[in-house]
Parts: structure tokens; C-alpha cells; sequence
């Protein structure tokens, strides 16, 4: 499992949730996939789910955006459902999962964190697959990245 902070604590994610979101990314491929994963409740009784959302970057392959008006009705409905944003999520596509120069503007315009309680998880995909992984968040001033492991990702319930 995956540790992701989201509502200000670390949380565990289960694996079959980040199998969800690889998959989305790899069928992304070869645009840049992107989505998030909402949370609700605390500790064990903890619920997961995964929201896909459509790239509507003029530019896919080498960025990523939310569509304003797709990303309301993600807020709006996590809010229904009493769910935070635990985790915003985007692929590279043949490119190092790292959180790019441009990551950092677009989650912290002037410095200033737009979700300082979220990780930024990047998936980079080649040729379709993922290949590498990594995890942003807000920490003293600035965004802090460390890699993660594929394995963690690769869960898949048994048929």
C-alpha cells in the first residue's frame, strides 16, 4: 500500500485503488492521463475511489489540465459524498515521472499551494506501460518528491 496525505494525516491507499488509477493512465497512452483519488472516512474504515478525469490541455502530450467545469463537479460530489482530495494524479508520457517545473506552477501559482494538504503522485508511461512513479507534497515552503515503487501499484484481485 501506498501512504498519501490527504486532510492533513497520511493514508493508507489500497492497492487495487492505485491498479485503478495505472490503468487509466496506461490507457491514456499516448496522451497525458489525469485524475484524482478521494478519500472518505478515517484509519481502517477508510473508502477509496478513483476519478478518472479527461485531459483538456490544448497541448495532451506534454501536459496536463482539468477542465474547470469537470473539476467543480468533482468537488461537488465529494462533497456530497462527504470525500476529501487525497491525491491528484497525472502521467508523463515518455518522460521521468518527476514533478516537473511546470507541476510546481500549476499546483502552487506564486508559491502558494492551491491543495497543500494533497500528493501529487506522476506516473511516467512508455509505450503504453508505466515504468517508474513518484510522489509530491507540500512540505516547509516547497514541494518535496520522493520515487515510488512500481510493485506497489501492480496489485490486482485474484479472479
Amino acid at each position: 500500500m501506498l501512504a498519501l496525505r490527504g486532510g492533513g494525516s497520511e493514508a493508507l491507499i489500497p492497492p487495487e485503488v492505485l491498479a485503478g488509477m495505472i490503468r487509466h493512465l496506461e490507457a491514456a497512452w499516448p496522451q497525458e492521463g489525469c485524475g484524482v483519488i478521494l478519500r472518505s472516512g478515517e484509519g481502517e474504515g477508510s473508502s477509496w475511489r478513483v476519478v478518472p478525469l479527461e485531459n483538456a490541455s490544448p497541448t495532451p502530450r506534454v501536459a496536463y489540465a482539468f477542465a474547470p467545469e469537470a473539476w467543480l463537479q468533482v468537488c461537488l460530489d465529494a462533497d456530497v459524498r462527504q470525500e476529501e482530495v487525497a491525491c491528484v494524479f497525472h502521467s508523463h508520457v515518455d518522460a521521468p515521472a518527476v514533478f516537473s517545473a511546470e507541476d510546481r506552477r500549476q499546483a502552487a501559482p506564486s508559491g502558494i499551494p492551491l491543495l497543500p494538504q494533497v500528493s501529487y503522485v506522476v506516473v511516467a508511461i512508455r509505450g503504453g506501460r508505466a515504468s517508474s512513479a513518484s510522489r509530491s507534497v507540500w512540505r516547509a515552503g516547497d514541494f518535496q518528491t520522493v520515487p515510488l515503487a512500481l510493485a506497489d501499484f501492480r496489485f490486482e484481485k485474484p479472479v
